[in-house]
């Protein structure tokens, strides 16, 4: 029994550092993951939207899954530890992407707009933030699987969830204000 724990422990862990590299193949070959956005100028801008676009659909996703997890934490009794593992490496993956995206704002960030790079600004703290809460409850379950303190877990998956809201909601107000400015 210990064995099989240790194995799966070892799975979800992997699971975690290899996820992320299979994701990013995607974006090597050039496949898009959003339309075109709107109420951009130049190449640029239309681009930085895009990824804007995709960090904000990626937050929402983390928020669904964090509050999904926080969800089960409350009957520990009815759902296995490997349940919030899953939930758990969902929303690594979509973190680990925002902060690649994030990445490539920063790159292109002195030809974006106004608005983009307000927005740019706005999430990079949140993601640092939301990235550690993430690593905190990875942990958390990895070294109690056995007997996990859900309130814990409960906690931290309230706080992804919150800061996901934070981010999702800092591009849509910056856009949003972009647009009325027009």
């Amino acid at each position: 029994m210990r064995n099989s724990r240790l194995c799966i422990g070892v799975l979800l862990v992997a699971g975690l550092c290899l996820a992320p590299a299979a994701l990013s193949a995607s974006e090597r070959r050039g496949e898009p993951r959003l339309p075109e956005a709107r109420y951009a100028s130049g190449p640029s801008a239309s681009h930085a939207s895009n990824l804007l676009q995709q960090i904000q659909l990626d937050s929402k996703n983390v928020k669904d899954d964090a509050d999904q997890l926080s969800a089960f934490t409350r009957t520990p009794f009815l759902i296995d530890w490997r349940s919030d593992g899953g939930d758990l490496t969902s929303i690594r993956t979509r973190v680990n992407d925002m902060d690649r995206l994030l990445a490539q704002l920063r790159i292109r960030e002195s030809s974006v707009q106004s608005w983009q790079r307000q927005a740019i600004d706005g999430i990079a703290a949140t993601l640092v933030n939301l990235s550690d809460t993430t690593q905190a409850a990875v942990t958390t379950l990895n070294q109690r699987q056995d007997n996990v303190y859900y309130s814990n877990l409960r906690g931290l998956a309230k706080d992804m969830s919150a800061q996901a809201e934070v981010i999702s909601r800092t591009i849509e107000n910056q856009e949003k204000g972009a647009e009325t400015e027009r």
